[in-house]
């Protein structure tokens, strides 16, 4: 019998206490390609990537090995002065993979602290120029780029957000690409970008203060997989550009293939100033950050130790070789099975299935991009009427697909999936079928 003591002390991020003693955390003993098994040894399937990192679904035998074979030679060494081996192998094929101009690359721990390196980067960037006056950020609205205070100070949902921006410095935010819910009231397919003319109102009014525009190309992920087209991407470039303002595009989750593209700035053959990245970059083994940078960018931190243009920010396991082994493993898998590209018939195959669950009554806003996958639960599917938050709808639907075997962990009433590379199309038949029963069974 397993004790159950360790409820006496864990805190869980994203979870109300009573949540979490309401519905007990489920205790994982083992991973193998998409399915998790229990301590009891029942078995689920993992559709959403454990948050979106496993990109070649659990324990891979090759990052498997990789680590393993890393594990013996050397566990970590300050990046100082110094560098592991596996860290500058995987520093020379990231220099390969990322866009051309992006050559310069800093380390660090998570998503949210490659932002807020990103972050800090712009600033120091304009005041080394002499530029002081821009201080200021613009993001998106619905955008999420972390936790930390610099990452929640540009982040655009109010339930994570507000409590934290009220207290630390708030950015200047747009309207969201929701193109389900267009904050312009076009229609995606014939627009010109108008939720963006938020942007050319901002930037109007404060570009001279703007230091840099952050942005999740094509997919704003935690406010619920909201998909955008590329002409969004367009605009938002030409505007920055016009008011020298940075770009800072965040793929810390639709980086490295997830939307048919490596990058997802790629749909727009765009090449942002900065860009962070993190998530399956170890493939959901181990922390590992980037944040790259066109060179232009890096030229305004050249000088010696004197000169103030050192960027004095760092982390203790910058550079991990673990995490760089896990990475390293990773990547190869990327260019040598050519993903994404070689992926695309399962995408296609993906989009097919995730598309057949909109002739239910209460399913809209069915939306894919690559393997990112959503739909949304409404009350009324012409107005577009959604339920009652306080109904928790998506968090029912979730819960009775748990029931059957099936993890999808719903943002609000939108349920999303994010499936590895290497999922089959049975497996896919076996993700979209236990949907299939859950939405009838929830709304029986």
């Amino acid at each position: 019998m397993r004790s159950n003591l360790w409820l006496d002390h864990l805190w869980m991020p994203f979870t109300s206490h009573n949540e979490m003693i309401d519905h007990l955390p489920l205790v994982i003993e083992r991973g193998s390609g998409i399915y998790l098994y229990g301590t009891d040894d029942k078995q689920y399937i993992d559709a959403i990537g454990s948050w979106w990192v496993s990109a070649f679904g659990h324990c891979n035998p090759q990052i498997s090995t990789a680590v393993k074979n890393q594990l013996d030679k050397l566990e970590h060494v300050l990046m100082a002065g110094f560098i592991s081996d596996t860290t500058a192998e995987l520093t020379s094929l990231l220099g390969e993979v990322l866009p051309p101009r992006l050559k310069r690359i800093f380390y660090s721990d998570n998503g949210s602290t490659s932002v807020e390196v990103a972050l800090k980067i712009a600033l120091q960037y304009h005041a080394a120029r002499g530029d002081n006056d821009r201080s200021e950020f613009v993001a998106l609205g619905g955008g999420y780029h972390g936790d930390t205070l610099g990452a929640v100070s540009v982040g655009g949902i109010p339930a994570f957000h507000t409590l934290f921006q009220e207290r630390f410095k708030k950015a200047h935010f747009t309207d969201s690409p929701y193109c389900f819910r267009c904050p312009a009231n076009k229609n995606c397919e014939s627009c010109s970008a108008e939720c963006m003319d938020s942007l050319e109102r901002i930037l109007n009014n404060h570009g001279k203060r703007v230091a840099a525009c952050i942005f999740e190309p094509m997919v704003q992920g935690a406010v619920g997989m909201r998909i955008y087209p590329p002409k969004v991407l367009y605009r938002i470039f030409e505007l920055c550009k016009k008011h020298n303002v940075l770009t800072i595009a965040d793929e810390v989750a639709m980086g490295f293939g997830r939307t048919g593209e490596m990058f997802a700035c790629d749909h727009a053959k765009l090449v942002p100033d900065i860009m962070c990245l993190a998530k399956c970059l170890t493939g959901g083994y181990l922390p590992l950050a980037v944040t790259a940078v066109k060179e232009e960018i890096y030229d305004e931190f050249k000088g010696g130790p004197f000169s103030n243009r050192t960027l004095n920010h760092g982390h203790t396991f910058t550079g991990n070789p673990l995490a760089s082994a896990a990475a390293l493993a990773t990547l190869k898998l990327l260019v040598e099975n050519k993903y994404p590209k070689s992926a695309e018939p399962v995408m296609q195959y993906f989009a097919k299935e995730l598309s057949s669950l909109n002739i239910h009554k209460n399913i809209s806003g069915v939306r894919h991009l690559g393997f990112a996958g959503a739909f949304e639960i409404v009350k009324d599917k012409e107005t577009k009427e959604p339920f009652p938050k306080e109904m928790r709808v998506g968090f029912k639907l979730s819960q009775i697909a748990l029931q059957k075997g099936l993890i999808i962990r719903p943002l609000g009433d939108v349920v999303y999936y994010m499936p590895p590379f290497n999922v089959s199309a049975d497996e896919l038949d076996k993700i979209f079928s236990l949907t299939k029963e859950t939405i009838a069974e929830v709304f029986r």
